[in-house]
Protein backbone atom coordinates (compact mmCIF):
# COMPACT_ATOMS: atom_id res chain seq x y z
CA UNK A 1 0.00 0.00 0.00
CA UNK A 2 2.71 2.79 0.78
CA UNK A 3 4.76 1.86 -1.99
CA UNK A 4 2.06 2.30 -4.81
CA UNK A 5 0.60 5.66 -2.74
CA UNK A 6 4.46 6.87 -3.15
CA UNK A 7 4.17 5.99 -6.86
CA UNK A 8 1.09 7.91 -6.86
CA UNK A 9 2.20 10.71 -5.52
CA UNK A 10 5.01 10.71 -7.66
CA UNK A 11 3.00 10.70 -11.06
CA UNK A 12 0.98 13.56 -9.90
CA UNK A 13 3.23 15.72 -9.15
CA UNK A 14 5.04 15.28 -12.18
CA UNK A 15 1.67 16.10 -14.16
CA UNK A 16 -0.29 18.46 -12.00
CA UNK A 17 2.78 20.68 -10.88
CA UNK A 18 6.27 20.17 -13.05
CA UNK A 19 4.22 19.46 -16.35
CA UNK A 20 0.76 21.91 -15.81
CA UNK A 21 -2.15 21.89 -17.92
CA UNK A 22 -2.31 19.09 -20.43
CA UNK A 23 -5.16 19.99 -23.33
CA UNK A 24 -4.77 19.40 -26.74
CA UNK A 25 -1.88 21.23 -28.64
CA UNK A 26 0.13 22.19 -25.92
CA UNK A 27 3.65 21.68 -24.24
CA UNK A 28 1.74 20.03 -21.46
CA UNK A 29 0.15 17.70 -23.51
CA UNK A 30 3.57 17.26 -25.52
CA UNK A 31 5.24 16.85 -22.16
CA UNK A 32 2.82 13.98 -20.47
CA UNK A 33 2.76 12.04 -23.63
CA UNK A 34 6.64 11.87 -23.48
CA UNK A 35 6.66 11.18 -19.13
CA UNK A 36 3.76 8.57 -19.65
CA UNK A 37 5.46 6.58 -22.57
CA UNK A 38 8.78 6.49 -20.45
CA UNK A 39 7.22 5.65 -16.96
CA UNK A 40 5.83 2.30 -19.56
CA UNK A 41 9.23 1.87 -21.09
CA UNK A 42 11.25 1.80 -17.83
CA UNK A 43 8.24 -0.89 -16.15
CA UNK A 44 9.00 -3.24 -19.55
CA UNK A 45 6.43 -3.03 -21.94
CA UNK A 46 6.56 -2.36 -25.18
CA UNK A 47 5.09 0.93 -25.88
CA UNK A 48 3.79 2.76 -29.59
CA UNK A 49 1.49 5.50 -30.06
CA UNK A 50 -1.22 5.91 -32.45
CA UNK A 51 -2.45 9.71 -33.16
CA UNK A 52 -5.13 11.36 -34.89
CA UNK A 53 -5.98 15.04 -36.46
CA UNK A 54 -7.83 17.26 -33.53
CA UNK A 55 -7.71 20.98 -33.51
CA UNK A 56 -4.87 22.54 -30.84
CA UNK A 57 -5.39 25.59 -29.01
CA UNK A 58 -2.32 27.70 -28.31
CA UNK A 59 -2.88 30.19 -25.67
CA UNK A 60 -0.78 33.13 -24.49
CA UNK A 61 -2.82 35.67 -22.25
CA UNK A 62 -5.90 36.82 -20.93
CA UNK A 63 -7.25 40.41 -19.31
CA UNK A 64 -10.73 41.51 -18.76
CA UNK A 65 -10.44 45.35 -17.47
CA UNK A 66 -12.87 46.95 -16.27
CA UNK A 67 -11.59 50.68 -17.52
CA UNK A 68 -14.35 52.61 -15.91
CA UNK A 69 -12.89 51.69 -12.45
CA UNK A 70 -9.58 50.80 -13.51
CA UNK A 71 -9.76 47.28 -12.13
CA UNK A 72 -10.12 43.73 -13.37
CA UNK A 73 -12.80 41.66 -13.52
CA UNK A 74 -12.41 39.25 -10.97
CA UNK A 75 -13.18 35.23 -11.41
CA UNK A 76 -13.08 35.26 -15.05
CA UNK A 77 -10.88 33.36 -17.71
CA UNK A 78 -10.93 32.74 -21.36
CA UNK A 79 -12.39 30.06 -23.32
CA UNK A 80 -11.28 26.80 -24.81
CA UNK A 81 -10.57 27.68 -28.32
CA UNK A 82 -11.22 31.10 -28.18
CA UNK A 83 -9.62 33.35 -30.67
CA UNK A 84 -7.45 36.21 -30.87
CA UNK A 85 -9.25 39.55 -29.96
CA UNK A 86 -8.37 42.79 -27.95
CA UNK A 87 -11.62 45.16 -27.69
CA UNK A 88 -13.15 47.99 -25.80
CA UNK A 89 -16.45 49.38 -25.32
CA UNK A 90 -19.64 48.49 -23.38
CA UNK A 91 -21.30 44.89 -22.69
CA UNK A 92 -24.46 44.07 -24.59
CA UNK A 93 -26.52 42.05 -22.47
CA UNK A 94 -28.45 39.16 -23.63
CA UNK A 95 -30.66 36.72 -22.10
CA UNK A 96 -32.76 33.74 -22.63
CA UNK A 97 -35.55 35.40 -25.08
CA UNK A 98 -32.97 37.25 -27.38
CA UNK A 99 -30.95 33.86 -28.50
CA UNK A 100 -33.43 33.66 -31.22
CA UNK A 101 -33.44 36.84 -32.51
CA UNK A 102 -29.76 37.05 -32.40
CA UNK A 103 -29.86 38.53 -36.00
CA UNK A 104 -31.94 41.76 -35.00
CA UNK A 105 -29.69 42.46 -31.63
CA UNK A 106 -27.46 44.75 -33.59
CA UNK A 107 -24.33 42.22 -31.96
CA UNK A 108 -21.48 43.02 -35.04
CA UNK A 109 -18.58 44.16 -33.05
CA UNK A 110 -19.93 44.14 -29.67
CA UNK A 111 -19.26 42.19 -26.40
CA UNK A 112 -22.22 40.14 -25.83
CA UNK A 113 -22.76 39.33 -21.99
CA UNK A 114 -25.13 36.31 -21.87
CA UNK A 115 -27.30 36.36 -19.56
CA UNK A 116 -28.74 32.86 -19.79
CA UNK A 117 -27.67 29.65 -18.69
CA UNK A 118 -28.65 25.70 -19.41
CA UNK A 119 -27.96 22.63 -18.26
CA UNK A 120 -24.74 20.53 -17.54
CA UNK A 121 -25.15 18.82 -21.12
CA UNK A 122 -25.65 22.08 -23.11
CA UNK A 123 -22.18 22.32 -23.74
CA UNK A 124 -23.22 21.81 -27.33
CA UNK A 125 -25.77 24.50 -26.83
CA UNK A 126 -23.14 27.23 -25.75
CA UNK A 127 -21.30 25.95 -28.54
CA UNK A 128 -24.26 27.10 -31.43
CA UNK A 129 -24.59 30.43 -29.46
CA UNK A 130 -21.06 31.11 -30.24
CA UNK A 131 -21.43 29.99 -33.63
CA UNK A 132 -24.04 31.71 -34.33
CA UNK A 133 -22.53 35.09 -32.66
CA UNK A 134 -19.48 34.61 -34.70
CA UNK A 135 -21.04 34.60 -38.22
CA UNK A 136 -23.04 37.69 -36.82
CA UNK A 137 -19.70 39.71 -36.29
CA UNK A 138 -19.58 39.77 -32.69
CA UNK A 139 -16.18 40.38 -31.80
CA UNK A 140 -16.21 38.76 -28.26
CA UNK A 141 -19.14 36.36 -25.97
CA UNK A 142 -19.03 36.49 -22.12
CA UNK A 143 -20.53 32.99 -21.04
CA UNK A 144 -21.61 32.19 -17.02
CA UNK A 145 -19.59 29.06 -15.93
CA UNK A 146 -22.71 26.93 -14.70
CA UNK A 147 -22.82 23.27 -13.40
CA UNK A 148 -19.50 23.61 -11.74
CA UNK A 149 -17.64 25.26 -8.51
CA UNK A 150 -19.06 28.69 -7.99
CA UNK A 151 -15.79 29.76 -6.72
CA UNK A 152 -13.79 29.51 -10.44
CA UNK A 153 -14.67 29.42 -13.96
CA UNK A 154 -14.95 26.39 -16.06
CA UNK A 155 -12.22 26.86 -18.98
CA UNK A 156 -14.53 25.18 -21.27
CA UNK A 157 -18.03 26.02 -20.64
CA UNK A 158 -17.88 27.04 -24.44
CA UNK A 159 -15.38 24.94 -26.74
CA UNK A 160 -16.12 25.06 -30.05
CA UNK A 161 -13.55 24.52 -32.16
CA UNK A 162 -14.95 26.15 -35.34
CA UNK A 163 -14.97 29.59 -34.66
CA UNK A 164 -13.55 32.01 -37.30
CA UNK A 165 -12.84 35.07 -35.38
CA UNK A 166 -14.95 35.50 -31.94
CA UNK A 167 -13.19 35.45 -28.72
CA UNK A 168 -14.78 33.55 -25.73
CA UNK A 169 -14.49 34.10 -22.33
CA UNK A 170 -16.34 32.47 -19.08
CA UNK A 171 -17.08 34.00 -15.43
CA UNK A 172 -18.17 32.60 -12.18
CA UNK A 173 -20.85 33.99 -10.38
CA UNK A 174 -18.61 36.58 -8.78
CA UNK A 175 -17.86 37.27 -11.84
CA UNK A 176 -21.31 37.85 -13.15
CA UNK A 177 -22.29 39.61 -10.35
CA UNK A 178 -19.86 41.94 -10.47
CA UNK A 179 -20.76 43.09 -14.39
CA UNK A 180 -24.21 42.79 -13.30
CA UNK A 181 -23.43 45.65 -10.90
CA UNK A 182 -21.71 47.92 -13.05
CA UNK A 183 -23.38 47.48 -17.17
CA UNK A 184 -22.70 50.95 -17.85
CA UNK A 185 -18.98 50.50 -17.50
CA UNK A 186 -16.47 50.34 -20.09
CA UNK A 187 -14.05 46.91 -20.67
CA UNK A 188 -11.10 45.97 -22.17
CA UNK A 189 -10.82 42.39 -23.23
CA UNK A 190 -7.72 40.99 -24.64
CA UNK A 191 -7.30 37.68 -25.78
CA UNK A 192 -4.07 36.14 -27.00
CA UNK A 193 -4.52 32.84 -28.53
CA UNK A 194 -4.81 30.62 -31.38
CA UNK A 195 -6.32 27.39 -32.80
CA UNK A 196 -4.62 25.57 -35.38
CA UNK A 197 -4.53 21.85 -36.97
CA UNK A 198 -2.80 19.46 -34.20
CA UNK A 199 -2.34 15.42 -34.23
CA UNK A 200 -2.53 14.36 -30.22
CA UNK A 201 -1.33 10.99 -29.53
CA UNK A 202 -2.94 8.21 -27.36
CA UNK A 203 0.04 6.19 -25.63
CA UNK A 204 -0.48 2.35 -25.67
CA UNK A 205 1.84 -0.22 -23.67
CA UNK A 206 0.95 -3.95 -24.39
CA UNK A 207 1.16 -6.89 -22.45
CA UNK A 208 0.83 -9.57 -25.29
CA UNK A 209 -1.57 -12.96 -23.89
CA UNK A 210 -4.39 -15.31 -25.87
CA UNK A 211 -7.70 -15.16 -26.08
CA UNK A 212 -9.13 -11.79 -26.32
CA UNK A 213 -7.78 -8.39 -25.02
CA UNK A 214 -8.84 -6.58 -21.87
CA UNK A 215 -8.48 -2.39 -22.07
CA UNK A 216 -7.38 -0.44 -18.84
CA UNK A 217 -7.56 3.01 -20.12
CA UNK A 218 -7.42 6.86 -18.35
CA UNK A 219 -7.22 10.25 -20.58
CA UNK A 220 -3.85 12.33 -19.97
CA UNK A 221 -5.67 15.61 -21.18
CA UNK A 222 -7.10 18.39 -19.31
CA UNK A 223 -9.21 21.31 -19.85
CA UNK A 224 -7.16 24.41 -20.73
CA UNK A 225 -4.78 26.63 -17.72
CA UNK A 226 -5.63 24.37 -15.07
CA UNK A 227 -3.04 21.47 -13.25
CA UNK A 228 -6.13 18.93 -13.56
CA UNK A 229 -5.80 16.84 -11.21
CA UNK A 230 -8.87 15.01 -10.24
CA UNK A 231 -9.67 15.00 -14.17
CA UNK A 232 -7.67 13.17 -14.85
CA UNK A 233 -3.89 13.60 -13.01
CA UNK A 234 -5.20 10.66 -10.71
CA UNK A 235 -6.56 8.70 -13.43
CA UNK A 236 -3.47 8.46 -15.33
CA UNK A 237 -1.51 7.81 -12.35
CA UNK A 238 -3.56 4.97 -11.24
CA UNK A 239 -3.30 3.67 -15.14
CA UNK A 240 0.27 3.86 -14.76
CA UNK A 241 0.57 1.83 -11.12
CA UNK A 242 -1.85 -0.68 -12.70
CA UNK A 243 0.68 -1.23 -15.45
CA UNK A 244 3.78 -1.85 -12.82
CA UNK A 245 1.46 -4.29 -10.36
CA UNK A 246 0.35 -6.25 -13.52
CA UNK A 247 3.58 -6.19 -15.44
CA UNK A 248 5.10 -9.39 -13.47
CA UNK A 249 1.56 -11.32 -13.58
CA UNK A 250 0.77 -14.90 -15.43
CA UNK A 251 0.20 -13.88 -18.83
CA UNK A 252 -3.70 -14.42 -19.86
CA UNK A 253 -5.55 -12.39 -22.11
CA UNK A 254 -3.77 -9.68 -24.10
CA UNK A 255 -3.63 -6.03 -22.37
CA UNK A 256 -3.48 -2.49 -23.34
CA UNK A 257 -2.68 0.29 -21.18
CA UNK A 258 -4.24 3.22 -23.26
CA UNK A 259 -3.62 6.72 -21.92
CA UNK A 260 -6.14 9.02 -24.45
CA UNK A 261 -5.23 12.34 -25.53
CA UNK A 262 -8.21 14.87 -26.37
CA UNK A 263 -11.01 13.71 -24.26
CA UNK A 264 -11.82 16.99 -22.79
CA UNK A 265 -12.15 17.96 -26.71
CA UNK A 266 -15.67 16.21 -28.21
CA UNK A 267 -16.48 17.99 -31.22
CA UNK A 268 -18.77 15.70 -32.02
CA UNK A 269 -20.00 12.71 -29.72
CA UNK A 270 -17.26 10.60 -28.73
CA UNK A 271 -13.82 12.10 -27.37
CA UNK A 272 -11.71 11.57 -30.27
CA UNK A 273 -8.61 9.38 -28.59
CA UNK A 274 -11.07 6.66 -27.49
CA UNK A 275 -12.79 7.09 -30.70
CA UNK A 276 -9.66 6.59 -32.78
CA UNK A 277 -8.58 3.45 -30.66
CA UNK A 278 -11.77 1.62 -31.45
CA UNK A 279 -11.52 2.58 -35.13
CA UNK A 280 -7.84 1.02 -35.08
CA UNK A 281 -8.93 -1.77 -32.59
CA UNK A 282 -12.71 -2.14 -32.52
CA UNK A 283 -13.20 -5.36 -34.23
CA UNK A 284 -10.16 -7.40 -32.03
CA UNK A 285 -12.00 -9.43 -29.38
CA UNK A 286 -12.12 -6.63 -26.73
CA UNK A 287 -13.41 -8.15 -23.45
CA UNK A 288 -13.73 -5.26 -21.60
CA UNK A 289 -12.39 -1.39 -20.85
CA UNK A 290 -11.44 -0.51 -17.25
CA UNK A 291 -11.74 3.28 -17.23
CA UNK A 292 -10.21 5.62 -14.46
CA UNK A 293 -11.36 9.02 -14.61
CA UNK A 294 -11.35 11.88 -11.74
CA UNK A 295 -10.82 9.07 -8.87
CA UNK A 296 -9.53 10.15 -5.81
CA UNK A 297 -11.34 13.27 -4.76
CA UNK A 298 -10.61 14.51 -1.16
CA UNK A 299 -14.44 14.94 -0.83
CA UNK A 300 -16.21 11.98 -2.53
CA UNK A 301 -17.46 8.89 -2.24
CA UNK A 302 -15.55 6.17 -4.89
CA UNK A 303 -18.26 3.96 -6.95
CA UNK A 304 -17.11 1.66 -10.01
CA UNK A 305 -19.58 2.36 -12.88
CA UNK A 306 -20.30 -1.19 -14.38
CA UNK A 307 -21.80 -0.99 -18.15
CA UNK A 308 -23.45 -4.14 -19.14
CA UNK A 309 -23.15 -6.09 -16.08
CA UNK A 310 -25.03 -8.95 -17.88
CA UNK A 311 -22.05 -9.39 -20.05
CA UNK A 312 -19.49 -9.78 -16.87
CA UNK A 313 -21.63 -12.39 -15.21
CA UNK A 314 -20.40 -13.48 -11.50
CA UNK A 315 -18.47 -9.70 -10.91
CA UNK A 316 -18.40 -8.99 -7.47
CA UNK A 317 -17.66 -5.33 -5.73
CA UNK A 318 -14.31 -5.52 -4.09
CA UNK A 319 -14.30 -3.10 -1.62
CA UNK A 320 -16.53 -0.18 -3.59
CA UNK A 321 -19.42 -0.50 -4.67
CA UNK A 322 -20.91 -1.09 -8.24
CA UNK A 323 -23.03 1.68 -9.92
CA UNK A 324 -24.80 1.98 -13.28
CA UNK A 325 -23.12 3.13 -15.67
CA UNK A 326 -23.95 6.61 -17.30
CA UNK A 327 -21.33 6.84 -21.01
CA UNK A 328 -19.98 10.51 -20.27
CA UNK A 329 -16.12 9.60 -20.68
CA UNK A 330 -13.95 7.42 -22.61
CA UNK A 331 -16.17 5.01 -22.02
CA UNK A 332 -19.22 6.12 -24.10
CA UNK A 333 -17.51 4.59 -27.84
CA UNK A 334 -16.78 1.13 -25.51
CA UNK A 335 -20.37 0.67 -24.31
CA UNK A 336 -22.02 1.80 -27.82
CA UNK A 337 -19.91 -1.10 -29.41
CA UNK A 338 -21.46 -3.44 -26.98
CA UNK A 339 -18.01 -3.89 -24.98
CA UNK A 340 -18.32 -4.21 -21.29
CA UNK A 341 -16.96 -0.76 -19.25
CA UNK A 342 -16.47 -0.78 -15.57
CA UNK A 343 -15.40 2.97 -14.26
CA UNK A 344 -13.31 3.97 -11.30
CA UNK A 345 -14.86 7.64 -10.20
CA UNK A 346 -15.76 9.61 -7.07
CA UNK A 347 -18.82 11.25 -6.64
CA UNK A 348 -18.69 14.34 -4.84
CA UNK A 349 -20.65 17.26 -3.75
CA UNK A 350 -18.49 19.93 -5.27
CA UNK A 351 -17.87 20.07 -8.98
CA UNK A 352 -14.44 21.26 -9.54
CA UNK A 353 -13.32 19.98 -12.63
CA UNK A 354 -12.36 21.95 -15.53
CA UNK A 355 -11.82 25.15 -13.24
CA UNK A 356 -8.65 26.43 -11.36
CA UNK A 357 -9.96 24.58 -8.22
CA UNK A 358 -9.33 21.31 -9.73
CA UNK A 359 -5.38 21.08 -7.35
CA UNK A 360 -3.26 18.30 -6.24
CA UNK A 361 -4.20 19.70 -2.74
CA UNK A 362 -7.65 18.73 -3.10
CA UNK A 363 -6.77 14.90 -3.93
CA UNK A 364 -6.64 11.46 -1.25
CA UNK A 365 -3.43 9.73 -2.24
CA UNK A 366 -4.33 7.14 0.36
CA UNK A 367 -8.13 6.51 -1.67
CA UNK A 368 -6.47 6.71 -4.73
CA UNK A 369 -4.12 4.03 -3.54
CA UNK A 370 -7.29 2.07 -1.76
CA UNK A 371 -8.42 2.59 -5.95
CA UNK A 372 -5.86 0.86 -7.37
CA UNK A 373 -5.77 -2.08 -5.27
CA UNK A 374 -9.40 -2.68 -5.43
CA UNK A 375 -8.90 -2.80 -9.21
CA UNK A 376 -6.16 -5.12 -8.76
CA UNK A 377 -8.35 -7.52 -7.58
CA UNK A 378 -11.23 -7.00 -9.34
CA UNK A 379 -8.65 -7.65 -12.38
CA UNK A 380 -8.45 -10.93 -11.27
CA UNK A 381 -12.11 -11.89 -11.10
CA UNK A 382 -11.98 -10.56 -15.56
CA UNK A 383 -9.24 -12.51 -16.07
CA UNK A 384 -11.01 -15.63 -14.64
CA UNK A 385 -14.39 -14.78 -17.07
CA UNK A 386 -11.95 -15.34 -20.17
Amino acid sequence: MHKVQENLERHMTELCLRIGSRHIGSPGEAAAANYIEQTFREYGYPTFRESYPVTGWDFKSFEFYNLTRKRAVPAATACFFSNAVEVEGKLLWLKHKDLDRLAECSVSGRVCMLECWSGESHVKGRNQIAEKLDSLGAAAAIFISTNHTALAPSTKIQRSPFLQQLGTLAVSEEGAYDLAAHKDDLYRIAINAKCFPHNSSNIIARRDGTGGKGVLGAHYDTAPLIQGAGDNATGTAMLLEMARLLKNRKPGITLDFAAFSAEEYIPDTLPPGSEDYLKRHGKEDLRWFMNFDDFGLLIGEPIVKIGYPEKLPGLQPVGIPFAPSNQCGDDKGFYLAGIPTIWYYDKSPFYQLHTAMDTIDRIDFEKMAFGVLDAVELFGQLEKMA
